[in-house]
């Protein structure tokens, strides 16, 4: 198996962005912050040696700090959590080139590089290179600060992720075709693990059709629907699939492990990985809708001592948010633009920013064959339900609170007591909130 190294750029990288910052706050934004929209002025530094040779940077960054309680006797882990802690610096070079670097600060994550990448962008294409986001689902290419939920969906765990390779996107027929087409390496979200074992590139491809964008009907201009698909010949080290519920983001607890405590033992081979992916979306005046259909399949699985089989998963969901403030969710570019509130935060005003309510269905389909009963790790199946209300400070500053009901048709072990007896759930009641700031 691969063996993957910790990271440690984070003492380096801190130290580059507070120059950074230092330098451009003091040298340049003096002489260009009066030059520059109100809303720019806070994260926009100038870096201009003469007019024909001028860079633009953007610091942003997100922060999320959860308290999670859990209505389950079982579990012990009702806790306050760092959820995100990420700086950003984009470089705009000039008016084509872009240079994105985006980090992690939480130490507890496997491999802290994000959407690091140069992009080259010609009339309404872009050449993407570096290590981001494969182009696969409507949810996941949505950006975390535009998630109006806790956590995604349970098929965000058969997306993708990110991965070091090269993509080309953009838009044709005047907007009404959105399309993104990338080869990866297999591996997952790993910057610096390599394998010995023999792999090729993932291919990936997403299409978007927006029929009545530009139209001038109203209620059909954000109607969206699309599908995306992926395929690569995989090796061991690139077969591992974790996927939870919304109370076990962040815990290593799984609702089903696809690994070697499989109903047959150790793996010995793979062959293929295909997904594919199906969605839709549509929003109007204060009202957004959308729903997704994901399948991963592992081809030819070969355990020992067995014949090879095929491993089948797929997960579904259907959301709706509606902003009883009367904000207007906008897809843009295939995803969900940023909601702005119509009235910031200001008490002495009058003003309380918005208030947004989300209701989400999700459902996850494991494949049963592959389930070991005695080790209670995997479900067969799994429903959830989830209500979220957002209130919206201003565009950056965001209070959600959470509550998401899982139904699992198997037992899960959750702890082991030190009497020996084991404690098992087959039900979830997570309730999550969250305070989030992004710029």
């Amino acid at each position: 198996m691969r063996k993957k190294t910790v990271n440690r750029l984070s003492p380096a990288f801190l130290s580059v962005l507070v120059l950074l910052s230092s330098c451009f706050f003091y040298e340049s934004c003096l002489a260009s912050a009066e030059s520059l929209p109100v809303s720019e002025k806070n994260n926009v530094f100038i870096l201009s040696a003469s007019p024909e040779n001028t860079i633009k940077f953007e610091l942003g960054g997100v922060f999320q700090t959860d308290y999670r309680y859990y209505n389950e006797s079982e579990r012990a882990d009702n806790r306050f959590d760092i959820r995100r802690a990420q700086i950003e610096l984009t470089g705009h070079l000039n008016d084509w080139l872009k240079l994105n670097m985006e980090y992690e600060l939480k130490n507890d994550v496997t491999d802290r590089l994000m959407d690091t990448y140069a992009e080259i962008t010609f009339n309404d294409q872009a050449l993407r290179i570096g290590h981001f986001k494969k182009p696969f689902s409507l949810e996941f290419q949505t950006s975390d600060t535009e998630i109006y939920f806790a956590e995604r969906s349970m098929g965000a765990f058969l997306s993708p992720g990110r991965d070091v390779g090269a993509m080309i996107s953009g838009s044709f027929l005047n907007d009404h075709m959105y399309y993104a087409v990338g080869l990866f390496n297999a591996d997952g979200e790993d910057t610096s693990g390599s394998s010995n074992d023999h792999d090729d590139p993932e291919v990936i491809g997403r299409l978007v059709f927006s029929p009545f964008t530009n139209s001038g009907i109203e209620s059909l201009q954000n109607l969206q629907f699309g599908g995306a698909a992926t395929y690569a010949k995989i090796n061991l080290s690139d077969m591992s699939l974790k996927v939870k519920s919304t109370g076990m983001v962040d815990t290593s607890r799984n609702i089903y492990k696809l690994g070697h405590d499989t109903k047959f033992g150790v793996i010995q081979d793979v062959d293929d990985r295909w997904r594919i992916g199906a969605e839709a979306a549509w929003a109007w005046e204060a009202f957004a809708l959308q729903g997704e259909y994901i399948r991963l399949t592992y081809t030819s699985l070969k355990p020992v001592g067995s014949p090879a089989e095929d491993a089948e998963f797929s997960s579904w969901y259907v959301s709706g948010l509606y902003f009883i403030t009367g904000e207007q969710p906008v897809f843009k570019n295939s995803v969900m633009s940023r909601i702005t509130p119509k009235h910031s935060f200001r008490p002495e005003a009058g003003q309380y920013g918005a208030l947004g309510v989300g209701l989400r269905i999700d459902h996850f389909d494991g494949d049963d064959h592959w389930i070991n009963p005695v080790s209670h790790v995997s479900v067969d199946e799994a429903d959830a339900y989830s209500l979220a209300i957002n209130w919206m400070l201003s565009s950056m500053h965001r209070v959600i609170l959470d509550y998401t009901y899982t139904d699992l048709s198997d037992d899960i072990r959750v702890r082991v007591n030190t009497d020996g007896s084991i404690d098992y759930i087959d039900k979830e009641n997570s309730v999550t909130l969250r305070y989030s700031i992004d710029f």
